[in-house]
């Protein structure tokens, strides 16, 4: 008889060994999920912004700002899950709030648990 199934021979580790694999791990999750967010939300953008009748150009520099626009969306995510983005020291070193902006952000944002 030479219809034998083989089976994978090679040992494939489901669980992290170590606690910082864990950690690990867990970052990689809640960025995957951000990113994921992230596409959706760009996405949504887009079909706003079309809706109001601005055709969106594929040049290079509009293709720039709308990976900016993508990484700064990433990293707003990122901050609500606890992992670190590039974006966020640039936005401590360069970005000074104010009383007005900080009172326009909180209309849109519901702090409750």
């Amino acid at each position: 008889m030479t219809n034998i199934v083989n089976f994978p021979n090679n040992k494939v580790e489901i669980f992290p060994s170590s606690l910082d694999e864990s950690y690990k791990h867990i970052e990689d999750v809640r960025r995957n999920y951000c990113d994921e967010i992230s596409s959706d939300v760009v996405e949504a953008v887009f079909s706003v912004i079309q809706n109001y009748g601005i055709q969106v150009s594929v040049d290079e520099e509009t293709v720039k700002n709308i990976v900016f626009m993508e990484e700064s969306i990433k990293s707003l995510l990122y901050k609500m899950k606890k992992v670190h983005h590039p974006f966020h020291d640039i936005a401590s070193a360069t970005i000074t709030l104010n009383d007005d902006a900080k009172e326009e952000i909180e209309k849109f944002v519901d702090e409750k648990p």
